[in-house]
């Protein structure tokens, strides 16, 4: 910071940092996601700095953007990146439409921001380094504890500003006062013609959070989720079954994903939202969201889990057709139909599957089978899965049983 002040300095350039880092410094809370806006010529800015500090950077030339690099070298710096963006108003065409740009100065481009809290700004350039910049009262708000929105408009120019507004209350423990209630309760209809993606990005940044539960609940209660899907809903059991969640990964029974910070990946609480939806639904929910390939993997896998289930709960299952039943299904897919599921004889059954099952394979292999003088064919598959099936079952416990066993069957074969 202290380079690029003064590289700003040199150029003429003024230079702020704003938005969620000044908001956080004031609330004296943890964040080193640094944006920093120039009132002159951002890219130039980023691209000097980035050849003096020896970095490289990314740049949008439409938006006046740029991000420098720091990959490798954050232990020097503090931080892996730093965004620039030049001063400027956005113009939005119509409803949920994407902004035009246009250079302006820092009041404007604060102006365009989504809630008050979000438009402070501290100076950086050396002779008004530090200087705090509130022009639209962000710092009582802060103190008040209060999400205001900043004009009548800006949930008509970006529906996805009702679900920021959300994850800003239950993240800093605000509340969304009471005229920005009422605007967002006005364009709740305006949500349908976002674009999947956009929703689907604003929801995962939901998911992402430490308690998303709560979140959602306050979405329910606005008749946010009923926008994006009529059965997507979030209640007591959603806030049990998250939390469950989170235990299970912290206690690493399962071999799910997870993020630097412990946490579930966002893709886990989605699956479980899901959960209580017919394969239909959960199918509409994906294509509205234009969910990536793995994330609708996931969901698909919970719906085939869940409709095991009659199957899973038969008495007289052995252990081999439980495994037939699970082996093509995820370890996060077995996690979320798991905590789905009120069959304790099903629960059992995935936990046995997840802990033991699963690891069990034949100690002889194909190089065994090579020994007896056989070519490698579908042969070898069919006799090690045999050999799986039988230590499985509890059959066979020892190599030599194993080779008996591998023996047995290919004097069958012979015979027939």
């Amino acid at each position: 910071l202290q380079q690029a002040s003064a590289m700003a300095q040199e150029m003429g350039y003024a230079l702020y940092v704003v938005g969620g880092f000044v908001r956080d410094l004031l609330l004296r809370e943890r964040n080193l996601d640094l944006d920093l806006v120039v009132e002159g010529d951002a890219i130039r800015l980023a691209r000097r700095l980035a050849r003096r500090v020896g970095a490289r950077t990314r740049s949008h030339g439409r938006f006046g953007t740029a991000k420098i690099v720091l990959e490798g070298r954050e232990a020097e710096f503090g931080i892996p990146s730093l965004d620039f963006a030049t001063a400027r108003l956005e113009f939005y065409a119509h409803s949920a439409a994407l902004p035009e740009v246009e250079q302006s100065s820092i009041k404007a481009d604060l102006h365009r921001r989504d809630f008050t809290i979000n438009t402070l700004a501290i100076r950086l350039d050396s002779d008004y380094y530090g200087k705090l910049l509130d022009f639209y009262g962000g710092e009582q708000d802060l103190h008040d504890r209060v999400v205001r929105v900043l004009h009548s408009l800006s949930f008509i120019e970006d529906p996805t500003r009702i679900m920021r507004a959300v994850r800003f209350e239950q993240r800093l423990g605000f509340r969304i006062e009471p005229r920005t209630a009422e605007l967002i309760e006005n364009a709740l209809p305006m949500l349908g013609r976002v674009t999947g993606e956009r929703v689907r990005h604003e929801l995962l940044l939901i998911l992402a959070e430490g308690e998303p539960e709560r979140a959602l609940r306050r979405l329910d209660e606005l008749g946010v989720l009923a926008q994006i899907h009529p059965r997507l809903a979030s209640d007591e059991q959603t806030a049990r079954l998250f939390a469950g969640l989170r235990k299970e990964v912290a206690a690493g029974r399962w071999q799910v994903p997870a993020g630097e910070d412990g946490l579930p990946a966002p893709a886990l609480y989605l699956a479980l939202l899901a959960c209580p939806m017919p394969r239909e639904d959960v199918e509409a929910l994906a294509a509205h969201l234009k969910l990536l390939r793995q994330d609708l993997t996931l969901l698909r896998q919970v719906v085939d889990l869940q409709e095991l289930r009659p199957r899973l709960e038969e008495p007289e299952l052995r252990n081999r057709e439980i495994d037939a039943l699970l082996r093509f299904s995820s370890s996060p897919a077995r996690l979320v139909a798991w905590l789905c599921t009120t069959s304790e004889t099903v629960r059992q059954r995935l936990r046995l599957y997840e802990t033991r099952l699963r690891h069990v394979e034949p100690t002889v292999d194909g190089d065994y089978l090579k020994s007896l003088g056989l070519k490698p064919s579908p042969l070898f598959r069919r006799l090690l899965d045999a050999v799986r099936d039988a230590r499985l079952d509890g059959e066979i416990e020892t190599v030599e049983e194993e080779k008996a066993l591998i023996t047995h069957l290919l004097a069958q074969r012979e015979e027939n």
